[in-house]
């Protein structure tokens, strides 16, 4: 009778994968703290969660990395500057709203009166709302300028925006998250306008390439430069 062998776990992978579980939750704690805090130190951040000031500052450094913390300097003289870290407009949602709830009832609402035409209605006018409000922020740049200021916006409203330019001239605008994800996800005109809107902006040479909607991991604009003459 051959005698039954005993496995182990593998210590290695149960420590990694402990430690992973471990940084992630130490991570979504700064956050809510400094959510709930404000404006808010490292030396208090290490106090409320018990650990110390250099295992705080490496978090901070991912956070900011990842877009989510941002740090103003209180304090610059002789020694070391003293910093106050507060939380971008990306981070505010990872907090559960029921801005989407909200949006989609009333969405309904009009659909249930007007049908159809009136939410494309609707979508008309915020696409003109916010071509009134981008347009103010291009005014007087030159195309690739204009491409980098509009991802600013758009990362200013969340949508995790960046610019690039390729070497042949083409410029890539990728959108990281949708706030509007369930509305965009009943609603296709949200989209098409907001589609309508880059070209408007941004010359009729806009291309869609990637959809979040489309189960895709971003929403990608191709803006092809112009042909020579154009």
């Amino acid at each position: 009778m051959t005698a039954r062998r005993h496995y182990e776990p593998d210590d290695e992978l149960v420590q990694t994968d402990i430690m992973d579980k471990a940084s992630h939750s130490t991570r979504n704690a700064i956050i809510a703290i400094v959510k709930q805090n404000g404006e808010t130190s490292m030396k208090t951040i290490a106090s409320a969660l018990g650990i110390s000031k250099m295992a705080v500052s490496k978090h901070l450094s991912n956070l900011e990395r990842d877009r989510l913390v941002q740090k103003r300097v209180l304090r610059a003289g002789v020694g070391r500057p003293e910093y106050r870290y507060s939380l971008t407009p990306n981070a505010h949602y990872l907090f559960p709203t029921s801005y989407p709830y909200i949006a989609l009832s009333a969405l309904s609402f009009i659909e249930e009166k007007t049908g159809r035409d009136g939410i494309n209605e609707f979508f008309e006018r915020r696409k003109s709302e916010l071509m009134a409000r981008y347009s103010a922020r291009l005014a007087n740049l030159s195309s690739e300028e204009k491409v980098r200021e509009l991802a600013r916006i758009r990362e200013e409203e969340g949508f995790l925006a960046e610019a690039e330019r390729l070497p042949d001239g083409t410029a890539i605008l990728a959108e990281h998250n949708c706030p509007l994800m369930q509305v965009a996800s009943r609603y296709g005109a949200a989209c098409s306008k907001e589609l309508e809107l880059f070209r408007s902006l941004l010359g009729d040479r806009v291309e869609r390439t990637h959809w979040i909607v489309d189960g895709q991991h971003m929403c990608r604009y191709v803006i092809r430069p112009k042909e020579p003459g154009c």
